[in-house]
């Protein structure tokens, strides 16, 4: 299903709705076959590449998805992230309207023609509503479309509040088959490291941790009154 996930098409219309390296071939746009390519590490960075391979030259529509990354008034995310950073055709700065979160691009398609974008990508806090009880007083952390956790195998003690110093986001090539991991610190000044929440509980915990649970997603803001 994940080509038909990825992709959606109209009779001269094509749908980019997930970023996943890789090419895909959609018959009958605008009457010609065209293969999609996708150039991405995504989410670990948000540079995009998409190559638009008509059979024919051809004019249609592309709509890119732009991510909106604030879609729940239950969960307020820090730093606000929104938008394109920067968005190209075939090496040229073009500024594509966004219509009900996707950038348009209607032109004359030829073999090879180029889109390139990069999305923002920051490490965020999420602040859950204060009428949810289970995460009152409680922050969570996400990068792009990815949200994290912090293990007892890399912080000793997960119970205690996360600090106030900004979070930054490294690449760990070694680490779970190569992940972006985000550094901070701990109310203390101790350092937290956290993966993300789909590679949990891949390493042995060999049990000497403070804490009485292995991992957890939401973290303390504060210190309980």
């Amino acid at each position: 299903m994940i080509p038909t996930w990825s992709y959606q098409k109209s009779d001269d219309a094509i749908y980019v709705n997930l970023f996943i390296g890789g090419s895909v071939n959609i018959n009958e746009v605008a009457g010609t076959d065209v293969e999609m390519v996708q150039v991405t590490d995504y989410p670990w960075s948000g540079n995009i590449t998409i190559i638009v391979n008509p059979e024919r030259s051809a004019e249609f529509t592309v709509y890119v998805r732009v991510p909106d990354r604030t879609t729940s008034k239950l969960y307020a995310p820090e730093p606000i992230v929104s938008g394109l950073n920067s968005f190209r055709i075939n090496n040229q700065p073009y500024q594509p309207k966004v219509e009900k979160g996707y950038a348009v691009i209607t032109r004359r398609w030829e073999k090879g023609d180029k889109i390139e974008m990069e999305l923002p990508m920051k490490p965020q806090r999420l602040i859950s509503d204060e009428r949810v009880e289970a995460n009152r007083n409680m922050v969570a952390l996400r990068y792009g479309p990815l949200i994290y956790n912090v293990e007892r195998y890399d912080n000793k003690n997960i119970d205690r509040p996360i600090g106030n110093a900004p979070l930054s986001a490294e690449w760990r090539g070694e680490m779970l088959n190569g992940i972006v991991v985000l550094k901070g610190e701990w109310a203390d000044g101790s350092p937290l490291l956290a993966i993300p929440n789909y590679a949990r509980a891949n390493r042995v915990d060999g049990g000497e941790g403070e804490s009485p649970v292995y991992s957890r997603v939401w973290i303390q803001r504060k210190y309980p009154d």
